[in-house]
Parts: structure tokens; C-alpha cells; sequence
């Protein structure tokens, strides 16, 4: 299960965060001692805080309870975690850290459901309402939820920013494992910002600062990083090395939830490689682990590398069932991402070892779920807009509110003026006039650069970042406003063929790298009035208007040819990249009835994956298509599939370069 992207969210919620707690130690030593000892131990944790919190006072009692509601938020307790919370603002008239760590502990209620803009907001408040003289040490916490949350809305430049600071705070305050685990958060935070090369060395200083404090819980932080960081760079010896580390300091410090979680991802490391037995063997150690310490998440990673092993020993039906038990569990915890990406992985799977029909109820599932998913973020980020432009328009609505008390104000000096000297009142009735026009100016500026704002964050949501073509959103966008009802043109779906196992050999910059040369490639092979749209991890969707049907086939050659007629180059690496590709132009003769776009694309997306069955590299086209059935018209791309099976449609098939004969399919 190849999850270390993945993976680290769900480190997160199953302890690995646990690791980042408190400064403690410049209020109180009981607590330091606790937090140094106890914190990759979560029931521990809780019953030590017990007798700190029968008789602390003061800030030592904020500081506790702000450890417990950490607690409460890695084993998901929301009650327990808003009941702490009324008693830090409660504490608030006996301790001047209480007030920041309640909103701290608010912002932890809400972090884990959208919108995430409330918990960001909550954070970046509880950091503001720190006292002046409040240690770095405990700044370091603070400064930790706001690099976290960074990270969940994808603002990856300030996550590192964050980082960095708390960096310099845990250096300030001098405690050793703080200073190891500050620095493993920023290698990380700078592996999500795709910078790993900077990341490695400032996870290798915390691993030896964590030596030299003989620490062994920061050792689990450093050596869970420094796997993702070799999984990126492709190091596979190195990346085995770590993975069997965490593994081993995990059973040297107790923390039976971390062993757990390592062992599920080491079994991961050989479900990549093809040793099933190995794998199996782990997960199956790893599953018990999980369940006695109530954590789900890892029980998840286990049952699926246990099925993805079960699959690869040729018994695909115990797999199966083992991965249907993971997504219950998924989607019971973790949600829709989560659950897409397991169908993704069993459909790769199932597909690998040539159990053809499974995998594509496998793939139609995954396409369904990531197409939910988008639909959520999509909401999501409406959602945040909205709570944006709310929030600016408050700000407006008091800023006018306080000019217009100003200006009130100013009239009353005026009418006292005038009523003691004409002339001085006339004075100032001028320069009231000035100050209006000032402020109705300043208006009039503050309003136009929000309309060019508005206008750049929509052109930003509509072109995916990475490749700068248009994604999804700006395609549903064109459609709803050209093809609502009849869809006319033509449709090419291109998927790059085995593009997980580029990312495996070659690493996740490679993969980047070759996304980026394909989409150029496409875009110098495309006219500028033909639409590009990244639809979708390695997919490119192309939508051609007002194209001769004889012109149609010639563009998907030129197209396999772009792709597959030379290699990506990343750094010294050739990477041989080659492309499989569904196009059709509508309306379809004979009948030419018409089609919305989405039912268009479910046309090219079945003709994609006749040339995936019939071994890649090639393009498959729909030339003519007779539809017998209602329920046809309604579902084209089933019609498609029936329709070439009882010879109805008229398919084109189109060879890539060095493409070898087409293999046999069994379609399901």
C-alpha cells in the first residue's frame, strides 16, 4: 500500500503528533517530567495528570489541563476535550496563560471537521492572546498548531515559516527533545512543500540530538520522518533502515500504538517491493497491536497491507475481504480521501496480478469516491470563501461604523465652533468636506482592490498549480455554461501509463517532473483555442471544437507520439513515459442524438479503458455507435461497452510508439 503521503496524517492522528507537547518544564517539574516520559503514551499520559490536577493552581493547572485536552484530541474524546476547555476560561481570572489555552483547546475541537479556517483562526488567536513574558518553551505549542493547521489548508510556504519559528523556540528554551522534534515537524513541513533535500539534513541534526539526550520517543518522531523522506528520494535500503528503527524504539519505550503503527508501515515498505510473506507476516503482528490500544487508523494500514499480501500469494478473495474490513473502518474514521484511495490501490492490485473484473469494479468505485471528494473540497473551499469575505466585510462594516462615529463627533465640535465663531465653523465645515471626500476615496480604492482580489483568487481556483492547466473546476465551469443540455466536439482522456511505479523507482520530484513535461508537450501539440485540463493525478483531459472527424484519429496519434516518442529527463534520469488515450466526437453518428458532457466523458472514459485492457500505449476511438435501449441513451459508456461486444460500434485503435500487439481483454 504504497501510503507514506497518506501516511503521515494518519501518524498524526494515531500519536505521532503526541510527540510535539507542552514546555512544561519552566512552570512546573512534575509536569516537565510527565511530558518527557509519558507523551507517546496517551492512557499514562492522562492517569499521571490526575494528581498534578487535584492540587495545581494557577498557570501550572492551565499548562495541565492544556496536556489533557491534547489527549482528549489524539483519542478523538470531544466531550472530554470541551469540558477541559470551559475549565481553562473558567481559570482565566487565576492564570494569564488560561484564556490562550482555551482557545487553543477550542481550535483542537473543531480541527478535525471542515471548515478548517474556524481552527485556524482559533489558533492564530490563542498565539496573539500569549502574555508578553510567556517562555519559548510553551510559545513552541502554540507555534506547532499553527504549522499543523498551515499544513491541512495547503498554505505549505507558511507551514514552513511556522516551523522555522518554532525551531527557534524550542532552541531558546533549551530542552533537548523539543529541540529534535521541532526540527523533525520542519523536515517534514518542508517534504509537503516538495523541498526534501533540504529536509533530510535537519531531520539527520534532530536524530542526533536526540541521541545525545538519550530520547527515545524524539528518536521515533526523527526516524518515522527520516522513512518519508527516503521513500521520496527513492532510497529503498535507507528507507527499510528507518522503518525497522521506529519499529524497534517503539517496543523499547512502551508506546504499543506507535509499534503498532510502524509495524503496519514496514509491511508497507514490502507490499511495494513484491515480498508478500514478508509483509503478511507484519501486518498480521501489527493488527493484534492495534486493536488492544483502540487505534483504528493503524488497524487500517495493517488490514490493508494484509490484503494487498493475500493478493499478491494469488489468494485475491482473503484479500479482498480483509481490504473490505479496512474500509469499514476508513470509512467509519477517516472519511471519503481515505476510502478513494484504498479502491485505488486494490484496483492497481487486483489489476496487477490479472484479476481483470474486480479490478474494474475496483477503479469504478475509486472514480466515484475521488469524484465526491472533489465535490466536498470544492464545497469546502466555498465554504472558507464565504467565511473570507464575512469576515472582510465586518471589518468593513466596523471600520465605517467608526468613521461614521467620527464624523458624528465631528459635527457636534463643529455646531460648538460655529455657535461661539462663524468663521471658525465655516473653517471647519471645509475641512469636514476634505475628510469625506478622503474617506470616500479610500473607499472607493479599498472596494476595487477587493473586485481584482476576488477576480484572482477565481482564476487561481481554476488552474491546477502544478502544471498550470485548468483543472476540473474551470472544465465543469466551461461546460455549465456552454453544453449544460447538448455536449458538441471532441473529448480525448489521456491516463500515463504505470505512473505509480515511475513515482516508486524514480521518486514523487520525478513524477512532478514528468507531469509537468507531458502538460507542456500537450500544450505544443494543441491549438490555443482547444481546452487542457489536468483531470486528475496522471490524467489530462483535452476538449477539441469544431475538429473534421478525419482530423480526430491524426490528433491522437500526434498525441500517443508527443508522449511516447522520447523520455523525461529529471536531473541525469530518463524516465520512458508512454500514454493510453479515449477519445470520441459528438454527437456519434449514426443516430447523432444528443449527449450531455458527462455522459460524453463516460463514452472516452470507457474507450481509455479498452486501450489499458489491451496492454497500454495505444488509443482507442469511437468512430459510430448504434444505441438500442432508453437506459443506453442514458448511460452511454455502458451502451459503449455492450455495443462493441455485439458488434454495434465501430471502434478505432491506434498504436504508440514501439507499442506491442494489443493483449486480450476480459471485460467484466
Amino acid at each position: 500500500m504504497g501510503r507514506f503521503g497518506s501516511l503521515a496524517v494518519r501518524a498524526c492522528a494515531a500519536g505521532l503528533v503526541g510527540l510535539l507537547w507542552l514546555g512544561a518544564a519552566a512552570a512546573s517539574p512534575r509536569l516537565a517530567e510527565i511530558e518527557r516520559t509519558l507523551r507517546a503514551q496517551p492512557e499514562a499520559m492522562l492517569e499521571a495528570l490526575k494528581p498534578v490536577l487535584a492540587d495545581a493552581r494557577g498557570d501550572e493547572r492551565a499548562l495541565a489541563l492544556l496536556l489533557q485536552a491534547r489527549q482528549q484530541y489524539a483519542q478523538q474524546d470531544l466531550a472530554g476535550l470541551d469540558a477541559t476547555a470551559q475549565a481553562l476560561e473558567a481559570l482565566a481570572p487565576q492564570s494569564g496563560l488560561a484564556p490562550a489555552a482555551a482557545l487553543l483547546a477550542r481550535g483542537l475541537a473543531v480541527s478535525r471537521t471542515p471548515p478548517l479556517g474556524r481552527a485556524d483562526r482559533s489558533f492564530n488567536a490563542a498565539a496573539a492572546a500569549l502574555p508578553a513574558a510567556t517562555p519559548p518553551q510553551v510559545r513552541w505549542y502554540f507555534t506547532n498548531e499553527q504549522a499543523r493547521m498551515r499544513q491541512a489548508l495547503g498554505r505549505l510556504d507558511e507551514s514552513v515559516a511556522f516551523s522555522q519559528q518554532a525551531v527557534e523556540q524550542a532552541d531558546a528554551g533549551g530542552v533537548a527533545w523539543q529541540r529534535s522534534e521541532a526540527r523533525s515537524a520542519l523536515a517534514y513541513s518542508l517534504y509537503l512543500a516538495q523541498q526534501t533535500d533540504r529536509a533530510m539534513p535537519i531531520n539527520i541534526e534532530a536524530d542526533r540530538i536526540a541521541v545525545a539526550a538519550g530520547d527515545i520517543n524524539a528518536r521515533i518522531h526523527s526516524a518515522t520522518t527520516a522513512a518519508i523522506l527516503y521513500t521520496a528520494l527513492g532510497n529503498d535500503d535507507e528507507e527499510l533502515k528507518a522503518s525497522k528503527l521506529a519499529v524497534d524504539l517503539a517496543r523499547q519505550a512502551g508506546a504499543r500504538g506507535l509499534e503498532a503503527l510502524a509495524m503496519a508501515n514496514l509491511a508497507d515498505f514490502y507490499v511495494k517491493r513484491g515480498d508478500y510473506r514478508t509483509a503478511l507476516a507484519l501486518a498480521e503482528q501489527a493488527l493484534p497491536l492495534a486493536r488492544e490500544v483502540g487505534q483504528p487508523s493503524s488497524e487500517a494500514v495493517a488490514l490493508i497491507n494484509a490484503g494487498l499480501a493475500q493478493i499478491g500469494l494469488g489468494r485475491h478473495e482473503k484479500g479482498i475481504a480483509l481490504i473490505r474490513q479496512a474500509l469499514v473502518i476508513d470509512e467509519r474514521t477517516s472519511g471519503l480521501p481515505a476510502l478513494a484511495d484504498t479502491h485505488g490501490e486494490l484496483g492497481a492490485a487486483l489489476e496487477k496480478h490479472g484479476h481483470l473484473k474486480e479490478a474494474w469494479a475496483a477503479w469504478v468505485e475509486h472514480r466515484r469516491l475521488a469524484d465526491r471528494v472533489f465535490q466536498r473540497e470544492h464545497q469546502q473551499a466555498v465554504l472558507e470563501l464565504q467565511e473570507g469575505l464575512d469576515a472582510d466585510r465586518r471589518q468593513r462594516e466596523l471600520a465605517a461604523l467608526e468613521t461614521e462615529n467620527g464624523l458624528k463627533a465631528e459635527q457636534l465640535l463643529a455646531r460648538e465652533l460655529q455657535q461661539r465663531l462663524w468663521a471658525l465653523g465655516l473653517v471647519a465645515g471645509l475641512l469636514l468636506l476634505g475628510v469625506l471626500a478622503l474617506l470616500l476615496r479610500r473607499m472607493r480604492q479599498a472596494n476595487l482592490r477587493l473586485r481584482h482580489s476576488n477576480e484572482a483568487l477565481k482564476v487561481a481556483t481554476e488552474r491546477d498549480p502544478l502544471t498550470g492547466l485548468a483543472n476540473r473546476r474551470h472544465f465543469h465551469a466551461v461546460m455549465q455554461h456552454s453544453a449544460a443540455a447538448r455536449f458538441e466536439g471532441t473529448l480525448l482522456l489521456l491516463d500515463l501509463d504505470h505512473f505509480k511505479r515511475i513515482n516508486d523507482r524514480h521518486g514523487h520530484a520525478a513524477g512532478d517532473a514528468v507531469l509537468v513535461d507531458i502538460a507542456q508537450r500537450l500544450q505544443g501539440v494543441l491549438r490555443e483555442e482547444d481546452l487542457t485540463v489536468r483531470w486528475g493525478g496522471e490524467e489530462f483531459l483535452v476538449l477539441v471544437r469544431q475538429l473534421p472527424p478525419e482530423q480526430v484519429e491524426a490528433l491522437a496519434e500526434r498525441l500517443l507520439a508527443t508522449v511516447g516518442s522520447r523520455p523525461v529527463f529529471h536531473g541525469q534520469e530518463a524516465v520512458a513515459v508512454t500514454a493510453s488515450i479515449g477519445f470520441a466526437s459528438f454527437p456519434l453518428p449514426p443516430a447523432r442524438e444528443p449527449v450531455s458532457w458527462e455522459r460524453a466523458l463516460d463514452v472516452v472514459d470507457t474507450a481509455l479503458y479498452l486501450a489499458k485492457a489491451h496492454g497500454r500505449n495505444r488509443a482507442y476511438g469511437v468512430r459510430s455507435m448504434q444505441t438500442q435501449q432508453p437506459e443506453s441513451r442514458a448511460n452511454p459508456g455502458l451502451a459503449l461497452e455492450a455495443a462493441w461486444r455485439q458488434g454495434r460500434a465501430e471502434l478505432a485503435h491506434l498504436k504508440g510508439p514501439g507499442a506491442a500487439p494489443a493483449a486480450e481483454a476480459a471485460l467484466p
